[in-house]
């Protein structure tokens, strides 16, 4: 096979292994839920902090919490260096009061903050492992290798959730498409705070167009089901999550959409896509040079249908 993601993928189990030989939990914990929100539990936000996700929170649901009612969502985030963004990523999860949520930290051995910051909300977090790893790409599968969730997603420690996300993608799965691949819009948070440039939608499209990189989707605002749960290949820095979504579309995923923005995507100096874009370029190049022919072919199809769909668009509305 000449794919480029026919590559030898990592043996989650043999991680689940190392990690409860190392102590990890058989069964994670869930993130505690209070039917009053966990705001007022949660540690007091640092001065001049205010809104979401500082003193502002989701309401939680009201009625029927079971697990017939809400599928168990497993969010993983891998975490290095990024201090300055942590605390506000974890409480953008907590904070959504979602009634069945397994929250994973895999933390590289930061030397800043980082390792305080997650003691410090250790009491609401299923998992959370300090130390070091082989970058993020591993990080995230050993946080999979110990997921239980319906559905999991990633969340890189310098993004967030926005209010409600977690319940959004909920009632998209429990739909009656019963999607296995639910991705919404984001937004665009620069240095400059609580400033956001406008929001990015993410298109419908078929599971082939995502396959032929008609479409993008965001790690930060993607969940995928247990079903067709794969890992992520560890040699890739930049462009791991394009390659998840094309090997999960590839292999039958069934996509939905969702219109509103789910989650916030900054962009900081020390963010990868200011330091190591020339990796994404590399990576991608590299994808392309092994990809199978049909791709191309795919690739002029997608371009042929978003045509035809902007001009319905326009003609229809």
């Amino acid at each position: 096979m000449n794919e480029p993601y026919r590559q030898t993928l990592p043996d989650l189990a043999a991680y689940r292994r190392e990690l409860i030989a190392a102590g990890a939990p058989t069964a994670l914990p869930p993130v505690p839920f209070a039917t009053a929100g966990l705001l007022a539990q949660l540690p007091a936000p640092p001065a001049g902090r205010n809104g979401w996700p500082w003193t502002v929170e989701t309401p939680p649901p009201a009625g029927d919490t079971s697990a017939a009612a809400w599928p168990l969502l497993t969010i993983v985030t891998p975490s290095f260096k990024q201090a300055d963004f942590l605390e506000e990523t974890i409480r953008s999860v907590l904070l959504q009061n979602y009634p069945r949520l397994e929250f994973i930290i895999v933390d590289g051995g930061s030397p800043d903050a980082s390792p305080a910051l997650i003691e410090k909300y250790r009491p609401w977090l299923s998992f959370a492992r300090v130390a070091p790893d082989r970058g993020q790409s591993h990080a995230i599968n050993l946080g999979f290798s110990l997921a239980q969730g319906d559905l999991r997603g990633w969340l890189n420690s310098d993004d967030l959730y926005l209010p409600g996300a977690l319940h959004r993608i909920a009632a998209a799965f429990r739909s009656s498409r019963r999607p296995t691949l639910i991705t919404g819009g984001y937004l665009i948070r620069g240095e400059k705070p609580g400033v956001d440039l406008p929001a990015h939608p993410i298109a419908p499209a078929f599971a082939w167009e995502i396959y032929a990189g008609g479409r993008h989707l965001p790690s930060h605002a993607t969940f995928w089901s247990v079903t067709i749960h794969q890992p992520v290949h560890e040699s890739l820095r930049f462009i791991m999550d394009a390659d998840l979504f094309k090997r999960l579309a590839r292999d039958g995923a069934r996509p939905a959409f969702i219109s509103e923005p789910l989650a916030v995507f900054r962009l900081h100096p020390d963010s990868k896509t200011s330091t190591i874009i020339t990796v994404a370029r590399q990576e991608t190049t590299a994808w392309l040079a092994r990809a199978p022919r049909r791709i191309a072919w795919l690739w002029r199809a997608h371009l042929l249908l978003d045509f035809a769909r902007r001009v319905r668009a326009r003609l229809f509305g």
